[in-house]
């Protein structure tokens, strides 16, 4: 009876001590995975606050963009209207009156100011400032009639100068138009860019979440079994020592 049952509880030792063996690998296997599939996680999320910074960073550039570029579309708009209404108005009337003459003063000097912000027109924006712009009424005299006379003097100068600051600036809107469907462009690039790779980024977070419930189920199922196969081990140790002392 000692010698068989010795035996068998010897194989059985064995045999657990194996499973034990077999089983811990198992776990620290399932418990490196565990904590590539954390990091991975957290390497994912850190990409993601990451994008999201990025995106707040294009998103304030842009509105900035956009507003200057609102600004200076109104601006040029308004410039081209007024300077179209002047010449339109030169030109009907080889007489134009001191009021229609001082509006196109005027609208000549706002032309001149934006010209000079935007740093368009050149020497035609400096001309009709010039002729403008400098012109102060001589001590005593009405300045309706200065004008009237510098007027005179410069008509045909005048108009082709107008038709020339006109020029600059549609030239302008142009450029500050292509500019901004060019910053448009490159804004949704960038975002539709940052909106997949967030996408992308949520996609592996949430496979790996998945995985790694697995993987701690497995890591669970598996430290049950240890359990299970340490207190059978023990009680079997136990027993063949008790064995070897009854034989």
């Amino acid at each position: 009876f000692c010698k068989d049952t010795t035996k068998e509880k010897i194989e059985a030792i064995q045999k657990n001590e194996d499973s034990k063996e077999e089983l811990s690998a198992t776990i620290e296997e399932l418990s490196t995975k565990r904590e590539d599939q954390d990091a991975l996680i957290q390497e994912k999320q850190d990409e993601i606050a990451k994008l999201e910074e990025e995106q707040k960073v294009k998103d304030s550039e842009r509105a900035g963009t956009k507003k200057e570029y609102d600004t200076n579309a109104a601006d040029l708009t308004a410039a081209l209207e007024a300077l179209q209404g002047a010449i339109k108005t030169l030109k009907a009337s080889k007489k134009p009156s001191f009021a229609q003459v001082q509006s196109i003063s005027e609208t000549i000097k706002t032309a001149a100011l934006l010209a000079d912000a935007l740093g368009v027109g050149g020497a035609a924006a400096g001309k009709a400032a010039e002729m403008f712009l400098q012109q102060e009424p001589a001590e005593g005299a009405p300045a309706n009639e200065v004008q009237m006379q510098d007027y005179d003097f410069h008509s045909d100068g005048i108009i082709k100068t107008l038709e020339k600051l006109l020029d600059d600036f549609r030239k302008e809107k142009v450029e500050v138009d292509k500019a901004e469907v060019e910053s448009v462009k490159a804004y949704d690039e960038f975002t539709q860019t940052t909106t997949h790779a967030i996408k992308m980024a949520n996609e592996v977070i949430e496979k790996t979440k998945k995985a790694r419930e697995d993987t701690i189920a497995e890591i669970e199922v598996n430290n049950q079994e240890l359990s299970t196969v340490e207190a059978s081990l023990l009680e079997d140790k136990a027993y063949a020592n008790k064995l070897s002392q009854m034989c």
